[in-house]
């Protein structure tokens, strides 16, 4: 009697030991890509292009999820309030280190709740002086800008990007009013009409859309962009050590199981090694730039510390 009701009770404690053994195998279910910006956008499609690889390396479906508003406050801390069992990611810009400088609450510290996963491209920004502007080059619009001051007008769409254009106007030396809009259309618009006469955008969106209407003087990257190859850096035209540049990125919430930290990073490090990817960021205008996650952790560093500073020079005012 007692040998059958140990065998049962053995028996028993197998069953219930199973199902939560098969759990143990990662990933059980869908994995989720959070993107803090609306539909469509670069960052968007960049991490769909990542989603389909990853989905194909993880053997597990991945879907992307919007979740845009407050300087990408709300999609960001949707991330940190999800349980940290690696089947929630981040896909996020730079502008993850912006807001907690640009935004007056912020649910999450971004060095500390998030650990880095790899960088997934960068994109080039290229400024833009309307042709109403008497200008010819960057030397000539500094010039005109320090000599006219309530001239110009700067567009903005408000967030990281009124932060790099102060970064911008600090180091050449010009200080103008920034226009804030809600949206790219509307500030594109007003350019286009000539009502402000700087802007900041992507140098295929400026091939594409604005060139009728504006001259672009310099890109803000480290290197030259290969749709505005005649367009030189900031850096090139004087200003040594200028180099900042939209980046996208993958994140996960720290306190994320090690060996399901490590399998995510070890697959993503193979989807943005794999040539197709690549040439899909190509093909939206991102550069793509795969990464070690010391990697992107020291880039994190580096530009949480610069927005801090660009923001206590400008004495800039959260939102």
């Amino acid at each position: 009697m007692n040998a059958r009701f140990i065998s049962a009770l053995f028996t028993a404690m197998c069953m219930a030991i199973l199902p939560a053994a098969a759990q143990e195998a990662f990933p059980g279910k869908p994995i989720k890509i959070i993107v803090p910006l609306g539909a469509g956008g670069s960052s968007d499609l960049g991490a769909r292009i990542v989603a389909r690889k990853l989905s194909e390396e993880l053997k597990q479906s991945v879907v992307v999820e919007n979740r845009s508003g407050g300087n990408q406050v709300i999609g960001i801390g949707a991330v940190k309030s999800a349980p940290a069992d690696g089947y929630t990611l981040l896909w996020t810009t730079s502008g993850i280190f912006a807001a907690s400088v640009v935004n007056k609450n912020v649910p999450f510290d971004a060095l500390k709740d998030f650990d880095p996963i790899t960088l997934g491209g960068r994109t080039n920004a290229v400024v833009i002086v309307h042709n109403s502007v008497p200008v010819t080059d960057l030397k000539s619009f500094v010039e005109y800008a320090k000599a006219n001051p309530g001239k110009l007008n700067f567009a903005s769409t408000g967030g990281s990007v009124t932060l790099l254009i102060q970064y911008f106007m600090q180091t050449v030396g010009i200080d103008m009013p920034v226009i804030t809009y809600k949206s790219q259309p509307a500030s594109m618009n007003d350019f286009l009409s000539g009502q402000v006469q700087v802007m900041i955008d992507r140098p295929s969106v400026y091939k594409a859309q604005i060139a009728t209407h504006g001259r672009a003087v310099a890109v803000t990257g480290a290197k030259r962009d290969r749709d505005t190859p005649d367009v030189p850096t900031v850096a090139e035209l004087g200003y040594k050590g200028f180099d900042i540049d939209t980046w996208q990125a993958m994140f996960i919430r720290s306190g994320t199981p090690p060996d399901r930290l490590a399998k995510i990073r070890s697959a993503m490090a193979k989807v943005m090694a794999d040539p197709e990817v690549r040439k899909q960021f190509a093909d939206i205008g991102v550069e793509p730039a795969g990464s070690s996650a010391e990697e992107l952790a020291a880039l994190s560093r580096s530009d949480a510390a610069r927005w801090k500073a660009v923001a206590a020079r400008s004495k800039y005012q959260a939102e």
